[in-house]
């Protein structure tokens, strides 16, 4: 048997590729509006900008690459899963499954800090302004005074509490599990059905049946988030509180979606 390892590896490899495609079309397309920046008379930036464009238009293009990155990687879990090279791997529904989703995120999560690192990169040319260099000196010293001051760490810990953060960033990798599994749903369910119908109009049908499952999907969750809220909890202002209700809801529908998914491919969908 091929261990989960293994297998996450080498989808992590195969998905790597359009994280590097797409950090490389969001730098050039960034230098080339930045060039544009600088050498036009009318453009976006005024002089005293200019140093920063290639920063700004890197962050600029950031969120566009993060979504067709989400698109090309959703497109590409459902290509594994319709793979008859990869469901050949003797391996587990459920460890397929898990390994094809988590490599998808762990290679998001890989581009964003390729683009923090081309932030920084880009933003090394600005140290060139003497406007630049002030405002970040002056900047220094008020974080020294405040430091000094002994409040510093207080309001830095105020602003950004810990716990809140960590439990961010679980809603969103829950949030990230989520779509996949959406995705992977419509895809595996609309499939199956379709598997047992005519061959004739099968584009057809399939399309009507994607369009009923994404109806029937909606109000499910509708439905589903009104009575959780119903429920339990209630409204509160406490913020790791606020967080874990969210986050237990998400996990909840990510097992169940997981679950179905997993029974779908291991019951009813095979490679092709």
């Amino acid at each position: 048997m091929t261990t989960f390892k293994a297998l996450f590896n080498q989808m992590g490899k195969k998905k790597r590729r359009s994280v590097y495609l797409l950090a490389l079309l969001q730098l050039v397309a960034a230098s080339v509006f930045a060039l544009w920046a600088l050498f036009s008379n009318g453009g976006a930036f005024s002089n005293q900008d200019k140093p920063i464009a290639w920063f700004v238009m890197v962050f600029t293009f950031a969120p566009l690459a993060d979504m067709a990155y989400v698109v090309l990687s959703a497109w590409q879990n459902e290509k594994e899963y319709s793979s008859q090279t990869w469901r050949l791997v003797p391996v587990s529904s459920s460890k397929f499954y898990l390994a094809n989703i988590l490599s998808a995120i762990v290679n998001g999560l890989y581009l964003v800090l390729i683009q923090i690192g081309m932030g920084v990169v880009t933003f090394l040319p600005a140290l060139i302004s003497n406007d630049v260099r002030t405002n970040i000196w002056e900047i220094n010293q008020a974080i020294s005074k405040s430091s000094h001051a002994g409040d510093f760490w207080q309001k830095l810990s105020d602003s950004f509490p810990i716990g809140e953060m960590l439990s961010a960033l679980l809603a969103f990798l829950l949030f990230a599990i989520l779509v996949y599994s959406i995705v992977t749903t419509l895809n595996l369910s609309s499939r199956t059905i379709t598997d047992f119908l005519p061959d004739k109009h099968s584009k057809l049908i399939r399309f009507v049946i994607m369009i009923v499952l994404i109806f029937i999907f909606i109000v499910l969750t509708n439905n589903l988030g009104s009575l959780l809220n119903q429920l339990c909890w209630g409204e509160t202002s406490n913020g790791l509180v606020a967080f874990a209700e969210g986050n237990l809801m998400m996990a909840l529908i990510d097992i169940i979606l997981g679950s179905i998914n997993i029974w779908l491919l291991k019951d009813f969908h095979e490679g092709k």
